[in-house]
Parts: C-alpha cells; sequence; structure tokens
C-alpha cells in the first residue's frame, strides 16, 4: 500500500499502460449497465415513461459531477480520484445488480453516471499530462481502449448470461474484473496535483467554449445513432426488427478502429486536417444512410459516420494543452461537460425534430451540424 503511494514518472511505461486500462475500465463497467436493463425491468415494476425518467438519473449525475473534476485533481491529484470514481462505479453497480427499490436504483444510476463523468474527465487530464511529456499523440489510442472497453463488456457479461449465470452473479464477475484490473496498475495513475488553484470551475470562453460545443456536435452524433438509427432503420430501410442495433454496432465498430489508428493519422495529418476531413466523412456517412433505400448501405453510412468522428474528439481535448484562456485540467472539465450534454441533448433534439417533421430530416439536421465542424477546422491549425 506503501508503494501505491509513490509518485512515478509521466513517462514511465506503467503510466501509458495504466491510462489505457483506466479508459477500459470506463468503457467496461458502462457496457455493464445495458444488458442489465432487463432484468431490472423485472425486478422493479414500472412504466416505459417512469423507466425512461429513471435514465435521466445517469446523465444528470454526470453533469452534476463533471464540474467538480477540476478542483479534485488541483486538491487532491489524479490517483486518489480515479481510484475513488471507480470505488463509486463499482459500488452502484452492485447495488444495480441487486436492488428491488425504485429510489435505491435511482441513487446507484446517478452514482453511476457521476462517476463515469469525473474518471472521464481525469483521465483525459492524465493523458493530456503524457502527451505534453512525451510529444506524441496518444489521445485517440487512450479513447479507442474506452470504445474497446464498451464492446469487450457488453459481450462477455452477454456470454455469461446467456450460459445460464443470474445477473447478479454475472455483474460481480464483471466487478471482480475491474478491482484486479484496477490494482494492478493503480501505481501507474499520477499522484500530481494539478497547478491553477482551488477553483472549481470557470465559465469557459474563446478556444474552450468552441471546443466544448464541437465536441458536443460529435456526441449528439452517437448519441443519436445510439438511440435512433434501429427505429429509422427498421421503420425507413425495411430492416428486420432483431437486425436494428447492427446501426450503431457500425457506428461504434469504425470508432474503435479509426481510434486505435488514430495516432499515425493524427502525425500525418495534423490537428485541423483530422477535424476538417473527419466531419466531412462523418456528414457523408449520414447522407449515405439518408438517401439510400438499401440497409446494407445504410449501414456503412453509419461505419463511415463513426470512422469519421473516432479522431475529432480526441484532437480536440489534445488541443486544450495549447490554450492559454484556462488552466488545462479546468479547461479540460469545461469542455468534457460541454461535449458529454450532446450525448443527453442528441436523442431529444432527433426526437423533437422527428415529431414535427421526420427522422430524416432529424438526421439531415445532423449532417448539417457534422458539416459545420469543418468550417472551424482551420482554426486548429498549427
Amino acid at each position: 500500500m506503501l508503494a501505491a503511494n509513490q509518485p512515478i514518472a509521466i513517462d514511465a511505461p506503467l503510466v501509458r499502460c495504466a491510462t489505457r486500462c483506466g479508459f477500459f475500465i470506463a468503457g467496461f463497467g458502462l457496457s455493464i449497465w445495458a444488458p442489465l436493463v432487463p432484468y431490472v425491468r423485472e425486478r422493479i415494476e414500472m412504466s416505459d415513461a417512469l423507466f425512461g425518467l429513471l435514465l435521466l438519473f445517469i446523465g444528470l449525475g454526470s453533469l452534476v459531477w463533471m464540474p467538480l473534476s477540476g478542483i479534485l485533481v488541483a486538491r487532491q491529484g489524479i490517483r486518489p480520484v480515479i481510484m475513488t470514481c471507480i470505488l463509486f462505479l463499482l459500488v452502484s453497480l452492485g447495488v444495480m445488480a441487486l436492488t428491488e427499490s425504485f429510489w435505491l436504483l435511482a441513487l446507484a444510476l446517478f452514482c453511476f453516471g457521476g462517476s463515469l463523468g469525473v474518471l472521464d474527465v481525469v483521465l483525459n487530464i492524465q493523458s493530456l499530462l503524457i502527451e505534453r511529456k512525451l510529444g506524441r499523440h496518444l489521445m485517440s489510442n487512450f479513447h479507442g481502449m474506452f470504445s474497446l472497453g464498451t464492446i469487450s463488456g457488453a459481450l462477455l457479461l452477454t456470454a455469461l448470461l446467456s450460459l445460464g449465470l443470474s445477473a447478479a452473479t454475472g455483474s460481480f464477475l464483471m466487478i471482480g474484473l475491474i478491482i484486479v484490473c484496477s490494482l494492478l496498475v493503480m501505481r501507474g495513475f499520477l499522484t500530481d496535483r494539478a497547478s491553477g488553484g482551488g477553483v472549481a470551475f470557470i465559465r469557459p470562453n474563446g478556444v474552450v467554449l468552441l471546443i466544448g460545443a464541437l465536441c458536443f456536435v460529435v456526441y449528439l452524433a452517437e448519441g443519436a445513432i445510439l438511440d435512433w438509427s434501429a427505429l429509422y432503420l427498421t421503420q425507413d430501410k425495411k430492416l428486420e426488427t432483431a437486425l436494428g442495433g447492427l446501426g450503431y454496432a457500425s457506428f461504434a465498430l469504425m470508432v474503435t478502429i479509426g481510434r486505435f489508428a488514430g495516432a499515425p493519422v493524427v502525425r500525418a495529418l495534423g490537428t485541423a486536417k483530422i477535424i476538417i476531413f473527419g466531419s466531412l466523412l462523418a456528414a457523408s456517412g449520414i447522407g449515405l444512410s439518408i438517401i439510400t433505400v438499401h440497409w446494407p448501405l445504410a449501414l456503412l453510412g453509419y461505419g463511415l459516420c463513426g470512422l469519421g468522428c473516432a479522431n475529432i474528439s480526441p484532437v480536440l481535448i489534445s488541443s486544450l494543452s495549447h490554450q492559454d484562456d484556462m488552466p488545462v485540467h479546468l479547461a479540460v472539465t469545461a469542455a468534457t461537460t460541454i461535449g458529454f450534454a450532446g450525448v443527453l441533448a442528441g436523442p431529444a433534439i432527433m426526437g423533437l425534430l422527428a415529431n414535427y417533421s421526420s427522422l430524416s430530416i432529424a438526421f439531415a439536421a445532423l449532417m448539417l451540424m457534422l458539416l459545420g465542424i469543418a468550417l472551424t477546422g482551420r482554426r486548429f491549425a498549427r
């Protein structure tokens, strides 16, 4: 335990390994919730409307907790904050797997969203410190581990449940894996406390506000495809209902591939071209999914959107280390919080547009927002 409290050099290989594992743990932990949903609905009787309200606690927890990330890192350091967030995440998952109380589940989901939100911000702060020290583009690779974690976690828990294990048993096996992984790499989380004072949150301005707004659009695209692609594919493209999830699967798979291949691409093209070409590719993918009448081409469109979006948010977060409008840890906190709001707003915005027009019009609006990102790309040329 004493060794775990010792500082470690930023350029140590264990630090990069721990950062990758941290992002993997965040994605892995997030993915446990989706397979649990049917079991939660069996244990706790509620209407679809009440369940939808319950899901808001995840986003509410994130938006309440995430602005505190900067001050937590400034006062406590990166390692204590990460380990505390993982502890909150594990307790929340345990409660979600067992409870029969609506309000206890709501509290667990609130802590679940909050711990994941803070974990995401603090891991991004550690990633920026590593990039600055090594002078290398690593953010895409780190974010790729999050995507890999979500896919791995969903597949593993689904496999465990299909083997006949109870939801509680499967969930606690997953929790055990997270504990083991966390303890193995704990020393790789930095003990650094961020400089820049103990202010909890500064209103973002300048480039920080712009980066937050651009991340908002990218995350909105992910939220929109997650929540609406299946309905769009089955209603408009005549895809079988059982295969509706292939839309988001195509998107997520290409995001993962794009991020793991991202470092050499970012080095070759630079931040501005990644933003411009990525947003144009993403918009083209959405456009293809709208105009085609064949669902395989629509799936290709969602895949192209994922490939285009894959490295936009990582390079935007990386660029925060080059601004001087705000201390870096507070800039990451602000931009990530604004961006994450897009995941929550995406489904609502799409639903509102679809209600007054159609899903095709709603996706067309998303395409225009992605094209808007391309117009800002030159702002990030260095």
